[in-house]
């Protein structure tokens, strides 16, 4: 594992499903009010979201910090997946604790998760982001460009 001060880097495991789902809430909730805690509110995505997690095409990274998990970059091959030169692609999705945003977590994340897919053989990579998301810009800044136009400017992809 590599660390930065007191974060390390790891490939995400089938054991790390529970953590997913966390993280899956957050990309979800980015824009909800958060709980006096500091999370955002519940809200609901299929628990066997990741049932199946280390199927051929799945990979990511997860951060810790103090060897608790602080964030995941993943993506999947999902059944409905586009095609880029006639391959399928996998579709991306970042997630860091609030306590740890701020501090480049999601962009080291997203550029292990893409170095990963790429050594993986895929061909593109996918993901989904709100266009009033601020991390968009994360994104833009790493190669993704919309898919479809601009009317379907929330779908975006960077070819590998």
């Amino acid at each position: 594992m590599e660390s930065v001060t007191h974060y390390a880097f790891r490939d995400i495991q089938p054991a790390d499903a529970p953590f997913l789902l966390e993280m899956l809430r957050l990309t979800v909730a980015w824009q909800l009010v958060p709980t006096a805690d500091g999370l955002p509110p519940p809200v609901l995505v299929p628990p066997y979201a990741f049932a199946d997690l280390g199927r051929p095409g799945d990979g990511g990274v997860v951060v810790t910090y103090d060897d608790e998990p602080a964030g995941a970059c993943w993506y999947r091959l999902n059944l409905t997946a586009r095609e880029h030169d006639g391959r399928p692609v996998p579709e991306m999705a970042v997630a860091v604790m609030p306590a740890h945003r701020a501090h480049g977590i999601g962009g080291q994340l997203l550029d292990r998760a893409i170095e990963q897919a790429r050594a993986a053989g895929h061909p593109a990579i996918d993901l989904v982001v709100e266009l009033e998301n601020p991390a968009r810009g994360m994104y833009e800044r790493r190669g993704f460009e919309p898919l479809g136009g601009e009317l379907d400017a929330r779908d975006m992809r960077r070819v590998l």
